[in-house]
């Protein structure tokens, strides 16, 4: 059987003989990604374009579906961008569970599906061709997925790091971009996940604004990704911002990836749960520990604020060298609020980072446990040319909301 075409992502109606109109364009678009919602005078200062170019630009995004104007008072609206159509699918690869959610822009709708206790390639496509099925399409009218997977992607080989395959056994040497778009036909878009929920938040979230953003993902397993000049920094490797393996205990337990006292040995579920299994009533799970800490339990509490500082003191090194102007702590740790934040926070004020000309700000992340699927979602959005200056309501999972806490904790 001959192998279809990959589809590309959706060209845009952008494209011009005029080489200054499309950078125009791509500055405007870029401020609307970044900053959000701007009145079209707030266009002007921002590029530093002339009225009448904002107007012309902004009428032409409309007209495509690219932009909507929002009444803000009697004289002005505010120019958002909106995705207008697309049929986008975000995935999510853990060690035992795959977590796929497909959006549908044209009818504003969010279906998910998952699968337990098996993780490779077969259970991911099955669950892909399951998600287009439950919307009533095709795969031939998907315009992108991105996949997220909770290990680094070595960029050489487009898979998952060697020091991972007894983690992730299912996908070991899989070339995973090659294999998700020869078998499904579609433009595929591989990331770490927690590369892809920095995006989110850089782009919707706590990061919003700022040029240089490190994000630290604490649920399962520990990742980070790390912002640079307003673009995910990968390195020479395609793992910087990895948090996890930041070696904080020479005597530590023994990582997976080799190395003694990671971060993640300390500070994931695993870690947690298993230091409070004396604990009276059985914890299976991080949330289970973090409820019971709400309780009173005070083994719980005491192994979350160890938790804290622990994150803390590898975010104050890391703060040192990468001097971030946000740094935020999501999963479900970072929606732990106070019994996590408040050991962290004492952490870093003992780490003296305040020595250097500034202070990076630590913050909760706000996007909850779907972070890495609408970093995803975000990913296809830029690369297909197209944005979202604020996320719609029906792209989340209400259910999924994450404690209010305090929005910016700076030392």
């Amino acid at each position: 059987m001959a192998q279809k075409p990959t589809k590309s992502p959706n060209p845009t109606k952008r494209s011009t003989s005029d080489p200054r109109r499309s950078m125009n364009l791509e500055r405007v678009l870029e401020t609307l990604r970044v900053d959000g919602p701007s009145s079209q005078a707030g266009l002007a200062r921002r590029t530093g374009l002339s009225a009448a170019t904002i107007n012309a630009i902004v009428r032409d995004l409309k007209d495509q579906g690219a932009a909507e104007i929002r009444p803000l008072n009697g004289r002005e609206g505010v120019v958002t961008l909106i995705a207008g159509s697309g049929l986008f699918i975000a995935v999510e690869i853990a060690e035992r569970s795959i977590h796929g959610v497909v959006y549908s822009f044209d009818r504003r709708l969010r279906v998910s599906d998952e699968v337990h206790d098996d993780s490779d390639l077969e259970a991911a496509l099955r669950l892909i061709r399951s998600l287009v099925s439950k919307v009533g399409a095709e795969l031939a009218e998907v315009d992108g997925i991105a996949i997220a997977m909770q290990a680094p992607v070595e960029k050489a080989t487009g898979a998952i790091t060697s020091w991972c395959n007894s983690r992730m056994p299912g996908w070991a040497g899989v070339p995973l971009r090659e294999s998700f778009q020869s078998a499904l036909g579609v433009h595929v878009i591989v990331d770490n996940d927690a590369n892809l929920a920095a995006l989110a938040e850089w782009t919707w979230g706590v990061g919003r604004g700022v040029d240089d953003f490190l994000y630290v993902r604490s649920s399962g397993g520990v990742g980070g990704g790390l912002v640079i000049d307003g673009s995910i920094y990968r390195g020479g490797n395609g793992m910087a911002g990895d948090m996890g393996h930041v070696a904080l205990e020479g005597t530590g337990e023994v990582c997976y990836c080799g190395s003694r006292g990671c971060l993640t040995t300390l500070v994931s579920e695993r870690a947690i749960v298993n230091a409070v299994r004396t604990s009276p009533g059985a914890k299976r799970t991080l949330s289970e520990v973090i409820v019971a800490a709400r309780k009173g339990d005070a083994a719980c509490q005491r192994v979350l604020a160890e938790a804290g500082d622990y994150l803390g003191r590898a975010l104050a090194n890391a703060a040192k060298v990468m001097a971030p102007s946000v740094i935020a702590v999501g999963g479900e740790l970072g929606g732990a609020g106070p019994l996590v934040f408040d050991g962290l926070l004492s952490s870093i004020e003992l780490s003296n980072i305040r020595a250097g000309s500034s202070s990076p700000q630590f913050v909760p992340g706000i996007l909850g446990p779907d972070a890495a699927l609408l970093g995803a979602v975000a990913a296809i959005l830029t690369e297909s040319g197209k944005g979202m200056s604020e996320l719609e309501p029906w792209m989340t999972d209400s259910r999924l909301a994450m404690v209010p806490f305090p929005a910016a904790l700076a030392v």
